[in-house]
């Protein structure tokens, strides 16, 4: 079984303000962060991942005024046994020979 795992992670650039502060409101630009994982959930159950994006910070306060990808994607390759070594914990699988000791 390996013992590495992949992670692609793609970055938004989101320019907001927040409607709680009074006017003149500050522009601000915040970069958000999702995973392939989260990507690939969004396009199964139809969703754009901008609006999406968008929806989470109008419930924090927020007014969105854009969000733009940023090319390219990360992609960071992370192995597991070291970080589960690291920790002092045994891996949460049935697998025990995942990470052998």
């Amino acid at each position: 079984m390996k013992c590495r795992k992949q992670l692609v992670l793609t970055g938004y650039r989101v320019q907001f303000v927040d409607i709680r502060e009074p006017k003149p409101r500050t522009p601000q630009e915040q970069i958000h962060v999702a995973d392939r994982q989260w990507l690939d959930a969004m396009g199964l159950i139809g969703h754009n991942v901008a609006d999406a994006i968008k929806s989470q910070y109008e419930k924090a306060g927020y007014k969105v005024f854009s969000v733009e990808p940023i090319k390219p994607k990360r992609v960071a390759e992370i192995d597991l046994c070291q970080l589960w070594t690291a920790t002092g914990e045994a891996p949460a699988t049935p697998d025990s020979e995942v990470c052998p000791e």
